[in-house]
């Protein structure tokens, strides 16, 4: 197991400056039997519900699922030898705090994504790079011909740093940067740069292809926040232990399954919410309200009286970035053959997109293999699109191209598309060009009812962004008496 020094939520709370403001936290006990009502058992209301438990709140937690986690789900059916697929969060940086904090408090071990060679295929090349060689692509510049990653990371991204201010410091963006950067998607801000549209390949192979999409200033703000990255944890057994054990803290008893949420009431007194279920539609009214369900269902929810324009204005346009995937159980690991390693084993430009391996986080003992097909953005749609019955062909055929064992190798078989899920309808949030306002919109409380969720952190799309989200709601309940 690896460890990790514990930090408090007192030292916590000073660690991060998003967007210029900080909360301070509460003193315990000063709930007075009051009570809450947390709308989604995600990652982030459950963190918020613990939190809140532990302020002094009566808390009950709706979901619409079956199942608690959210966007954290490891998938253990259909699989031989015991192995697994996260068809949701994957990774835990080590520079995660919460997370990690999280995970110490809950006995969570850790273990540690190993390093290694990827392959690349880049313009119908197979290739493997070693640092100083060239790269084997045309249209690159002198210059650009024996980059490595870390030195473009270093040169065009980090030695911006400074320009856009930083979440944990001194506060995301700076003044100017919203006006300089809003508007412009990240990959343009690369060009600007001086990146060639050719070595833009080699990054979106290794980044994903939402550089193409995603707002300068989110994934800047995502980049300062985790400049420091070094080493990558999972959680042994599957990342839904985290979920799982928080719900066990919260108690089962107050945690609802299968509850679809339809109507939100709230005034100065407190809030009621409406919602259907196994015994037919139901109601349920408490003090406050933590709003964790994503802004996509949210949307189909009836407010009353409606929230101010610019949240009913941020429900309706924040965009969640779409992810398909593709798992594939193998008989061996057979890339190791070629001195292919490490988390990302494929970096291509095709259709495949990336292809993560997750074979070594796998139960003690398992020799098979473990990897997944991960597209994103085009990719993903393009997959989505298909019939699900054809989405197997559609992943062999593309990963075939550069694992051209992939067809003898395959034991099992899972898809997932997250454009499909009617709870999310989306898997992470991006803020697009000229949207930044959506930000400080999406997190400010409507009166009783505070806003929880990934979509609301600098961490969109990360078990820490929901987890900071969950316990900044708590943090504003408690600041409310």
């Amino acid at each position: 197991m690896q460890q990790h020094p514990r930090i408090s939520r007192r030292r916590l709370a000073g660690l991060f400056v998003w967007a210029g403001a900080a909360h301070a936290l509460p003193a315990c006990g000063q709930a007075a039997e009051k009570r809450v009502l947390v709308l989604g058992a995600g990652l982030a209301g459950l963190s918020a519900a613990w939190e809140l438990q532990q302020l002094g709140y009566a808390v009950t937690v709706i979901e619409g699922r079956d199942r608690v986690g959210g966007r954290v789900w490891t998938l253990r059916d259909g699989f031989e030898d015991g192995q697994f697929a996260e068809i949701g969060a994957v990774r835990i940086p080590d520079v995660h705090e919460l997370t990690l904090d999280y995970c110490d408090k809950l006995g969570l071990e850790l273990d540690t994504y190993k390093d290694g060679s990827p392959l690349y295929y880049i313009d119908g090349q197979a290739f493997q790079h070693v640092d100083g060689e060239a790269w084997p692509l045309m249209g690159l510049t002198a210059e650009e011909e024996k980059l490595t990653l870390g030195d473009f990371w270093e040169r065009e991204i980090a030695a911006t740093f400074e320009e856009f201010g930083d979440p944990r410091m001194n506060g995301f963006p700076k003044p100017g940067i919203v006006e300089k950067y809003d508007g412009m998607v990240y990959a343009d801000f690369l060009r600007m740069r001086g990146a060639s549209d050719a070595y833009l390949k080699i990054y979106a192979a290794d980044n994903g292809s939402e550089i193409s999409t995603i707002g300068t200033l989110a994934w800047m703000g995502a980049e300062v926040a985790d400049k420091a990255w070094g080493a990558t944890y999972h959680i042994r057994g599957g990342n839904d232990q985290l979920p799982l054990r928080i719900a066990d803290e919260v108690g089962l008893d107050n945690i609802l399954l299968s509850r679809k949420v339809t109507k939100i009431e709230h005034d100065d007194a407190g809030v009621t919410v409406t919602f259907s279920g196994p015994d037919g539609e139901e109601t349920l009214s408490a003090d406050y309200l933590v709003c964790a369900i994503p802004f996509t269902t949210l949307r189909d929810v009836k407010i009353e009286p409606a929230f101010s324009a610019d949240k009913t204005r941020a429900i309706k346009e924040l965009f969640l970035m779409n992810a398909g995937r593709g798992y594939i159980q193998t008989r061996t690991r057979f890339w190791e053959a070629d001195g292919i390693g490490g988390l990302k084993i494929a970096k291509t430009d095709g259709p495949a997109e990336r292809i993560w391996n997750l074979s070594d986080v796998q139960p003690e003992g398992s020799t098979k293999g473990m990897i997944q097909s991960y597209t994103q953005n085009h990719n993903a749609d393009a997959y989505c699109e298909i019939a699900p019955e054809d989405r197997e062909e559609y992943c062999l055929a593309a990963v075939e191209k550069f694992f051209p064992e992939i067809r003898a190798e395959k034991v099992a078989f899972f898809q997932y598309c997250w454009a499909d899920d009617p709870w999310a309808k989306g898997a992470w949030t991006d803020i697009l060009p000229d949207q930044w306002w959506i930000v400080a919109a999406s997190r400010k409380p409507e009166g009783r009812v505070t806003f929880a969720g990934e979509h609301t952190s600098v961490w969109a799309g990360w078990m820490q962004g929901a987890i900071e989200s969950g316990q900044r709601a708590a943090d504003e309940i408690a600041a409310m008496g």
